[in-house]
């Protein structure tokens, strides 16, 4: 048995708080922490809950393990899988998992974790947004500790993909029982890294999980984080944030294109710009409140928004635009289509088809039957979406419609879109599949918003269950078209994450899907 010191002397080596030298003498060691910027605070910590792209990123970064990961080329891989096989109509699939793997609590991680994590998402009392991502699931089996058979009612080709999403990471089933509804602020997951505190409005930190075993045979690191501590500063202001870089108060952080410019000639930092982005910026309209619902209003709208300056203004230029409604990151993506179907800026023929629809000009304002066209767009709080918002807003002053913005953090957005008084939104989804379509726009819609069209249900549908990737990617394509010519929504952009580290932080790099490898992080001796 050890006795007091020998357990401190113990506790602090496993923590990396103390070196032993070649003498034998026990020294100060310095302990490894990094400190990263958070653009907002997270509205909690659980991914049946939350799947913001700020969630997301502290979980999959850190904290949470799943099944595959995506390698370079986007293909599922096994992580806590070892394998897995689906059944010829592509309605059972059956994995196998790795032993060996326990969570922060010290309970072990199995098929019965598996099956929790996918019956509260099922479960309607959860009223989990990641529910509509796993589509055609109806139940999910453990016929022992470590098989899941998951069964679908009709075939779903995006699954094993999207499994890679720190959406479905797992959970400590017995912690997120006993903390009930405090678990979004104490999560405890299988990851690298251990949640330790949440400071609310000013940090989050987590430290090194000492009894990490590495799955994934990409890191670089296949033992124990270098890390001893994260901590993830919830800083909204760029300007604050390169302040705080050039001091070294933080050591990596997301910036746009004008909160890079001071680090670019500055050999102490290194500028990583993300051209494999999967993310996409747009518009879309609320069906159910006049005018909205008719096409011709949409198609003006779609017209009048100047791209190129609302990429300029909300991201320093860094990124493309996009006529098309998904990402040009994401396999599928036609270019062809967006091309052909998409609406490119110009005012003159925006002006042309509001005055058709009966949209007449008085006074600097369009009216209709008595009804001004002024309306409301709603988003998401960050310093680009609200210079996005100045640009779209001047763009349809231009053209006769007065839109008062507004904005609000994520977590008060995005539920608040499910409430009838809105007219428009500024959104922002980030996916590694072209089944972001079906999740966002077949009806009725991720805000229960949109009528029926066939013409857009059959092909997200086909793009879903289609089994054959050629026949799917096809699917995919006609959805795109489909989605354009009902005008369903306005596609505005991709920007190119930049972020900066200093270059004392070593191993900063990012997987298939935006991941930090959390492990392979260190900063470098002095």
């Amino acid at each position: 048995m050890l006795n007091r010191r020998q357990f401190t002397l113990a506790s602090a080596l496993s923590m990396g708080a103390i070196a032993v030298s070649g003498t034998g003498v026990v020294r100060a060691a310095t302990p490894q922490v990094a400190r990263f910027r958070l653009p907002i605070e997270p509205e909690g910590l659980y991914n049946v809950q939350s799947i913001s792209a700020v969630v997301s990123g502290v979980l999959g970064n850190y904290l949470l393990e799943g099944l595959v990961y995506l390698d370079a080329a986007g293909k599922a891989q096994p992580w806590l899988a070892q394998s897995w096989q689906a059944s010829e109509d592509g309605k059972i699939i059956t994995f196998k998992l790795k032993s060996g793997k326990t969570f922060h609590d010290g309970t072990p991680f199995n098929a019965e974790s598996v099956k929790f994590l996918f019956d509260t998402i099922l479960d309607p009392k959860s009223a989990s947004p990641t529910k509509g991502i796993v589509g055609p699931l109806s139940k999910v089996e453990t016929p022992d500790e470590m098989t899941v058979v998951f069964t679908f009612s009709k075939p779903f080709a995006p699954f094993i993909n999207l499994l890679g999403q720190s959406y479905f990471g797992f959970n400590s089933p017995t912690a997120v029982k006993a903390a009930g509804n405090a678990y979004p602020r104490h999560p405890v997951g299988t990851g690298p890294f251990m949640f330790d505190k949440w400071v609310p409005g000013a940090s989050i930190e987590l430290v090194r999980n000492p009894n990490f075993k590495q799955f994934r045979p990409d890191a670089a690191n296949q033992g124990l984080a270098y890390l001893d501590r994260v901590i993830l500063n919830v800083m909204t202001e760029d300007g604050v944030v390169t302040s705080a870089l050039l001091t070294e108060e933080l050591d990596a952080a997301l910036l746009t294109a004008d909160g890079v410019a001071p680090f670019q000639s500055d050999d102490r930092y290194t500028i990583i710009n993300d051209q494999n982005a999967k993310n996409l910026m747009f518009m879309e309209f609320n069906y159910k409140k006049a005018p909205f619902g008719e096409k011709a209003f949409r198609e003006a709208i779609s017209y009048a928004i100047d791209r190129e300056a609302v990429l300029a203004a909300a991201f320093g230029g860094n990124g493309k635009i996009a006529l098309g409604p998904l990402s040009r990151g994401i396999p599928g993506y036609d270019d062809a289509v967006a091309q052909k179907y998409g609406t490119p800026y110009d005012q003159k023929k925006a002006k042309q088809l509001f005055d058709a629809a009966g949209w007449v000009l008085k006074d600097g304002v369009r009216t209709k039957d008595g009804q001004p066209a002024k309306f409301t767009i709603r988003s998401y709080a960050s310093s680009s979406t609200e210079r996005a918002l100045a640009v779209i807003q001047a763009n349809l002053a231009d053209i006769g419609i007065v839109v008062e913005v507004g904005t609000a953090d994520w977590g008060t957005f995005y539920p608040g879109l499910l409430k009838p008084d809105w007219d428009m939104d500024l959104n922002r989804w980030t996916w590694s599949d072209p089944s972001v379509m079906s999740q966002l726009f077949r009806s009725p819609g991720h805000r229960q918003l949109l009528p029926a069209n066939d013409a857009i249900d059959n092909a997200l549908d086909g793009a879903d269950t289609a089994l054959d990737t050629s026949k799917r990617l096809a699917f995919v394509s006609e959805a795109q078209k489909a989605l354009l010519e009902d005008r369903r929504i306005l596609p505005l952009l991709t920007d190119w994450p930049m972020t900066v580290t200093r270059k004392a932080l070593q191993g900063y790099r990012v997987d298939y899907l935006g991941y930090v490898y959390g492990a392979d992080l260190k900063i470098a001796s002095a």
